[in-house]
């Protein structure tokens, strides 16, 4: 036969430990009814609202961080700024190095255009890296660092053109 205690509502199952459990439960209610009732005091008012503000606090930067974490690196533009440079007299329409930096430049069209969504974002991202626009870091999504990391390798041997040849840098201008 089981017996039903009313105080914590659980079944107790022999007979000699019934009264225990009742008293016992009976003077957890108690003092906790106690401490209830009791009026607090200024400092544990104090405590009680700092604990809640702090609270609040590390809620709101944990959301902010986690959504700033969640959205990834700010998204660059469609269409990559690179800085112009002035035509120099010297980058001849007809030179090698013009020529090669057209040939990257449409090479780098193509290679772009089968890219899509985060990885394409990822790879404009890094496009606009190189021309001196923010760091060169691709923190973000999965894929738009993938998309990153990507363009990061295949504008590799690009970059160095870019830097040091001013009529590559005009041909990479007018594919």
């Amino acid at each position: 036969m089981n017996i039903h205690c009313a105080w914590c509502e659980r079944d107790i199952h022999d007979k000699a430990h019934a009264p225990y459990c009742s008293a016992r439960c009976e003077k957890k209610a108690s003092k906790a009814l106690a401490a209830i009732n009791a009026p607090q005091t200024a400092l544990q008012r104090e405590t009680r609202i700092i604990r809640s503000t702090l609270v609040s606090l590390v809620a709101f930067i944990t959301l902010t961080l986690s959504l700033r974490i969640l959205a990834g690196s700010p998204p660059p533009p469609e269409t990559p700024d690179l800085p112009q440079l002035t035509a120099s007299p010297t980058a001849d329409e007809g030179s090698a190095p013009y020529k090669a930096g057209q040939l990257a430049r449409t090479q780098w069209n193509r290679w772009l255009s089968g890219q899509h969504a985060e990885r394409r974002k990822g790879a404009l991202y890094w496009l606009n890296a190189v021309a001196g626009q923010h760091a060169k870091q691709c923190d973000g999504t999965v894929e738009f660092a993938l998309g990153c990391f990507d363009a990061h390798r295949h504008m590799s041997s690009i970059e160095t053109q870019l830097a040091i040849s001013p009529a590559f840098r005009a041909g990479w201008d007018n594919p």
